[in-house]
């Protein structure tokens, strides 16, 4: 095996203390898909003012998360003005329309009682203080609460592409004890933010950088083997090239051993060797139903998907295509 992404990454780990001190890991680096397919061979986006209360609010968060959203550096979505001119004749393009909706209320929430210590004697032979005058005082209690409905809606010229609605309820308790009252609009901001995340996930794939930790069972292996495989244990945490390689000739001789092959599974994936990746994944969940195991399966999936995604978006995003599979990173 070449294993060039794992020696990528082994190079930004020695520049990074922090990070390569991580032991008994294996450094993954991939675009993963959308969630749908609704931005499928669309170049260039135009937002149009969002409707409703917060549409100003969500139509700078929405601006911010697809202007924002790259690949190797490269800028997925190109935003256009919502009145295309022939800048954006070239472009394969779509508007984002949609409406923000926002409730706020106050309601009574009950009461709350506290007590104060007026007075205090010392008692005892080990002189502890004792509370001998309190004061108990009750408090009105009020709640927040904030609704939070975002709907958009991404049109091109054969109708509609992609539709996202949700509803968000956030609430806060307050009472008369305390100066502090909730601010609706913080709380809003986070519902907005979280709203636009969402549907930046739903239309750009994102490449994401993890760290998954090795299995370590030597359960089944013997001799030489066993010993191979806690050499390979080792070497992560300095030589993952060297680890990987050392996996790959533990299960060469042992493919039933789940350790060595999710190990393995783990090196190709990091090496964007998506195929031998997912044939070892298949194996594993056909025979556990370990998390980590079709999360691993779930990965490169979404990898392989990712590709079709980027391959749909014209020259430039078949060139990052490209550069998703093999790997390594655009310069």
């Amino acid at each position: 095996m070449a294993f060039r992404k794992i020696a990528t990454l082994l190079a930004a780990a020695c520049v990074l203390p922090s990070l390569s001190a991580q032991a008994e890991q294996v450094a993954v680096e991939g675009v993963y898909a959308a969630n749908t397919d609704g931005a499928r061979g669309i170049s260039a986006i135009a937002i149009e003012p969002i409707r409703g209360r917060e549409g100003i609010v969500l139509e700078n968060a929405l601006a911010n998360q697809l202007g924002s959203a790259q690949i190797y550096g490269e800028p997925f979505f190109r935003l256009v003005p919502a009145a295309f001119g022939d800048e954006a004749a070239d472009f394969d393009r779509a508007i984002l329309r949609g409406y923000a909706g926002s409730n706020v209320h106050h309601a009574p929430d009950g009461m709350i009682e506290r007590t104060t210590c007026l007075r205090q004697e010392i008692v005892g032979e080990k002189k502890h203080k004792k509370c001998v005058e309190s004061l108990t005082e009750t408090f009105e209690c009020r709640r927040l609460h904030v609704n939070f409905n975002p709907e958009v809606a991404l049109a091109a010229e054969e109708g509609i592409l992609y539709r996202r609605q949700d509803s968000f309820v956030n609430s806060e308790r307050y009472c008369t004890d305390s100066s502090y009252v909730p601010l609706p609009d913080t709380m809003l901001d986070a519902m907005v933010s979280r709203f636009a995340r969402l549907v930046r996930l739903d239309l750009a794939p994102e490449q994401r950088f993890n760290r998954f930790r090795i299995l370590e069972s030597r359960k089944g292996l013997k001799g030489a083997d066993r010993k191979a495989f806690k050499q390979a244990i080792k070497l992560t945490k300095s030589d993952p090239v060297g680890a990987c390689m050392l996996f790959e000739e533990v299960l060469s001789r042992n493919p039933l051993q789940p350790s060595a092959l999710y190990n393995a599974a783990l090196c190709r994936e990091a090496d964007a060797q998506l195929d031998i990746a997912a044939d070892a994944y298949n194996q594993l969940v056909l025979v556990s139903d370990s998390a980590r195991f079709s999360s691993g399966h779930a990965r490169v999936t979404s990898r392989f998907r990712a590709r079709q995604q980027l391959a749909m978006m014209g020259q430039n995003r078949a060139v990052l295509a490209s550069v998703a599979s093999r790997g390594v990173p655009a310069q």
